[in-house]
């Protein structure tokens, strides 16, 4: 033991005995035996000039290149999508190749145009799960307790975003708006949760089909849900209250729901939307965004 303690301590000294330049030679000691902080003149001329002390090494064991700062911690693209596939760094949600750097993506998907529909899992540890599960839970007003299990964020393309603003525009010119968050649930055919962030192709889930097309369809490509208040989208602000609609295939162990994100006319009509309790039903698919895609079980 104090073999072991007597060599870490040599090793420290000589990690501290090293120019603060450069990292790898030892400090230069001048002839009254003061100990300067660089190693030789060029290093003194960059010591003067403000330069800072070598960059990190690499992640990767056994690499001793200075990381790229834009690969958080490696030297290479390399060794950062060798970092992703051992498990040393989360990938970008985005192409899953390199590590994370800008959000929940690297940098070069953060500098894509959104032209796709995205999905990326939510990290449980995170401000993003915190903040909606604390709504989660507030909102849950019946039927026991839910518990969220997964959650995936929902991003869609330039022109479905540009469609929905232009019908909140449309909505404003017309007077004030209030926006609300609301949740639907239906018919949930794929194994949803269980292989990633994936949307399946199936023509009767209900999940998938309202994601995929932002409420454009629904279920076998119908336009609208029917219910008691005729033709439109329903949703609730209250998820316990649309739960009993949450079917899944029975490969999977989880419920699932969406959460929306609903803009209304400060006044309501039944041409264009109808409020009635927790209940919210919206005629036009302009009025309600998928914004996130919620797994959870239930609970006594």
């Amino acid at each position: 033991m104090r073999m072991a303690a007597s060599r870490k301590a040599i090793q420290g000294s000589a990690a501290g005995n090293l120019c603060e330049v450069c990292g790898t030679k030892p400090k230069y000691v001048d002839a009254n035996g003061a100990t300067h902080s660089f190693c030789g003149r060029t290093c003194a001329r960059n010591n003067i000039a403000g330069a800072s002390p070598k960059s990190p090494v690499c992640s990767i064991r056994g690499c001793s290149k200075a990381e790229d700062p834009s690969l958080r911690g490696f030297c290479s693209a390399d060794h950062a999508k060798l970092g992703v596939t051992s498990g040393v760094v989360p990938g970008c949600v985005r192409c899953r190749v390199l590590p994370q750097s800008n959000g929940q993506m690297c940098e070069s998907c953060a500098k894509m145009p959104p032209d796709e529909l995205r999905m990326w899992n939510i990290n449980s540890s995170g401000t993003v799960w915190r903040e909606f599960e604390r709504e989660w839970k507030d909102k849950w007003q019946t039927g026991g307790t839910a518990t969220i299990e997964k959650l995936f964020e929902v991003s869609y393309p330039s022109d479905v975003l540009a469609d929905k603003d232009a019908f909140r525009q449309n909505l404003e010119s017309n007077g004030s708006v209030r926006l609300m968050r609301t949740f639907h649930a239906s018919q949930c055919i794929c194994d949803m949760g269980t292989k990633g962030a994936v949307l399946c192709d199936w023509r009767s889930c209900g999940i998938c089909n309202i994601v995929k097309s932002a409420f454009k369809g629904v279920a076998f490509g119908a336009p609208y849900n029917k219910g008691r208040h005729g033709n439109g989208l329903y949703s609730s602000s209250n998820p316990s209250a649309v739960d009993r609609h949450a079917t899944s295939c029975l490969s999977s162990p989880y419920r699932v729901m969406i959460a929306c994100d609903v803009v209304l006319p400060q006044n309501a009509s039944k041409n264009n939307s109808i409020l009635m309790g927790d209940g919210v039903v919206v005629r036009d698919s302009g009025a309600v965004t998928p914004r996130y895609i919620v797994m959870y079980t239930k609970g006594s």
